[in-house]
């Protein structure tokens, strides 16, 4: 039993049996008030019934009782006294704490018996398994016998690539024919590697298994060194497997490097357009730099690829969209039941976490990420013992349950003892960037705001929306040292126009659903426009209208289309802004919405208001500029107020485009046509 009382589907399994062969009344979808003592009262059999009962438990039962045990030996202490007693197959009652299981029996994994292969009884920093649920903690490192492959493939990076690639390194994994192909082609990544290539040189990195034995070393668009492994001496059977080892042991593989990230070789794709980085480094200042985090993970967004139709990002409907999505994709996982009885198990384990833990059921829920992109910072030893922690963590997961690290995070986060920074404990915090602390208040984990993935299409640029670049000092961490970004490259000319659409206004008179169907959509259907970047500005502040007095200013409302919000700086509304410009293949190149803008600190405006009052001391400052009129003092106070509205516009204006030139700087291209509208 939980710590609610209620009977976890396995145990459910056993007692469906038991009920069908008359052992028990007891019915399986029964609650109990008093969750510390539960005996199932048995009947009367004749001794060879019951013979043959006790077979059919331990034949065709053994696993689900291993997990029922493990289920209770895995509870937190304060609930170690709970107490199971089945007379036919204990004599006496099993206390909690004195069951020894089989950790091997107890995965579910259908590579549960391969060999673990990360040894670390040679290394000098061993990394730990401390925050999975598996069991009694494991190490991570490259000795031993079994690890000899991944030590040969560690030592022949180092002694190509170490001097030249320490500061930064980036990497991924194509195993398969497939991949081989693609990575090989023509199209691969296209114009946007040629920018890495200038800005970064080639500490980029793919491991590939050469599937089609081309025998080449490097990607088509020579942007990425490519590792070619041998499959065969891979620790798993399964590439989906074997991409984890990699994917989550930077520390071992790439020992000497500063900074480390991983992207999967499926954000790549050229015709995507998922607005990948071109600057990594200055990525890397914008998120654990800035955050004085150890890594950086994606949120999970609130997408039809991540929770289906869901009303809001939570687990079980993670689970529920993975095992829907096998239906077309039959390689999803190496094993669905596996999947279903983990996510079962996980989603408990999360219930009973907040719960014994006496945490928020709001604020200190593990969060849900894509692990698609991670950011690694390695230059402490309190980052890398972090990291290959966490690694270690999610390799020992794998191996014993299912081959979808993402199903594993949130578990393990929560084994961390990791907790949502105090500071972020309010309103709309789903929607945001989140910081998790260790017991110290140490940042530790940050997560970016999942409006940001690159389902819609504005990753980079959505991570430092107003194109501000992390200056030295910024973060609170001093031993963290901040390297400025590369000069940009200069873009390849392709057919088609590039169009910035820069917009200032006010939320209220703000309709969206017009402006994507007449404004974008056209343009974007254009053979003429190859891409169109959005920059909004947007007020929630109430500014008296220019004719007020006309009675019908003062009723606009605002598109339909928008949610309401219950947050002071509308976040959610600038998630679903960021949602429905994804089918439309724009781009949001900026979205500001805020109460007002500070037009009284501009240094201009202020001179010119001095100049006003010292000519005309009993008239309004701003009566007078841009606009004039004073046929009348009820006239004068309108023009006021127009004039106020003017400058906070133009002003939006004046920071929206200098967004739109600052990516132009950063991505080495130049708009061909920038319209402004209001």
């Amino acid at each position: 039993l939980n710590n609610r009382g209620k009977l976890g589907a396995l145990q459910q399994d056993l007692i469906k049996f038991c009920v069908f062969c008359g052992v028990t009344k007891m019915r399986p979808t029964k609650y109990f008030k008093e969750p510390a003592r539960v005996k199932l009262k048995m009947y009367k059999w004749s001794s060879v019934y019951v013979i043959i009962l006790s077979l059919l438990l331990m034949q065709a039962f053994h696993n689900s009782l291993l997990l029922y045990w493990y289920d209770l030996v895995s509870l937190e202490s304060n609930k170690t006294d709970q107490i199971m007693s089945i007379t036919p197959l204990l004599n006496e009652e099993l206390k909690v704490g004195e069951f020894q299981y089989d950790n091997r029996s107890i995965c579910l994994s259908p590579e549960r018996d391969t060999p673990w292969v990360f040894d670390s009884t040679c290394e000098e920093q061993s990394y730990l398994s401390t925050f999975s649920s598996t069991g009694p903690s494991r190490s991570c490192g490259f000795c031993g016998d079994n690890a000899a492959y991944l030590r040969e493939l560690r030592d022949e990076i180092s002694a190509k690539y170490e001097e030249r690639c320490k500061d930064l390194l980036v990497y991924g994994a194509a195993l398969g024919g497939k991949y081989d192909q693609w990575v090989r082609s023509k199209t691969f990544l296209g114009d946007h590697t040629l920018k890495l290539v200038k800005r970064h040189g080639t500490c980029f990195f793919l491991f590939v298994t050469d599937a089609n034995d081309t025998g080449d070393l490097v990607s088509a668009d020579g942007s990425q060194n490519l590792i070619v492994i041998d499959p065969a001496r891979m620790p798993y059977k399964n590439n989906r497997r074997n991409t984890k080892v990699l994917k989550f042991n930077p520390g071992l593989l790439f020992p000497w490097v500063d900074r480390v990230i991983w992207q999967d070789a499926k954000l790549q794709r050229a015709e995507q357009q998922y607005g990948l980085p071109s600057d990594y480094l200055l990525h890397f200042n914008r998120t654990v730099q800035h955050f004085g985090t150890c890594s950086s993970f994606m949120g999970l967004p609130h997408h039809k690829y991540a929770v289906g139709r869901a009303p809001s990002v939570n687990f079980k409907a993670h689970c529920e969209e993975i095992i829907a999505a096998a239906k077309s994709r039959p390689t999803v996982s190496d094993d669905l039941d596996v999947v279903r009885t983990q996510c079962e198990r996980v989603d408990e384990r999360l219930n009973n976490y907040t719960a014994q833990e006496s945490r928020s059921e709001v604020f200190d829920k593990a969060p849900l990420v894509d692990t698609a992109f991670i950011v690694y910072d390695m230059r402490t030893p309190d980052c890398r013992q972090f990291n290959g922690n966490m690694g270690c963590s999610l390799l020992d997961e794998i191996h014993c349950y299912s081959d979808r690290d993402q199903i594993s995070f949130p578990v393990v986060v929560a084994n961390s003892k990791l907790r949502l920074s105090p500071t972020l404990h309010k309103a709309g915090h789903e929607f945001r960037d989140r910081v998790y602390i260790n017991e110290n208040d140490v940042p530790m984990l940050h997560v970016s705001k999942r409006s940001c993935h690159w389902y819609y299409r504005s990753f980079s640029r959505c991570i430092a929306p107003e194109g501000e670049e992390v200056a030295a000092g910024d973060s609170n961490n001093e031993n963290k040292d901040y390297i400025p970004a590369s000069p940009p490259p200069e873009e390849k000319k392709e057919a088609g126009f590039r169009v910035a659409v820069v917009v200032a206004g006010t939320l209220q008179r703000f309709m969206l659903k017009s402006t994507i169907e007449h404004l974008i959509h056209p343009m974007m259907k254009s053979t003429n426009v190859r891409a169109v970047d959005y920059y909004v500005s947007l007020t929630t502040a109430k500014a008296e209208a220019f004719r007020s007095g006309l009675g019908y200013t003062n009723d606009m409302q605002p598109d339909p289309i928008l949610p309401r919000s219950n947050t002071h700086d509308n976040i959610n509304i600038e998630e679903f802004v960021r949602k429905e410009f994804e089918n439309t293949y724009a781009k949001i190149g900026a979205l500001h919405i805020q109460e007002s803008i500070d037009i009284d600190s501009e240094p201009i405006l202020k001179a010119r208001r001095e100049m006003a009052m010292a000519k005309y001391p009993n008239e309004d400052p701003d009566q007078g500029f841009p606009m004039f009129d004073s046929r009348s003092p009820e006239i004068s106070k309108q023009t006021a107020n127009a004039n106020r509205n003017f400058l906070r516009m133009h002003l939006a204006i004046q920071h929206l485009w200098a967004s739109a030139q600052k990516w132009e700087a950063e991505e080495g291209f130049q708009y061909d046509f920038v319209f402004f509208l209001r």
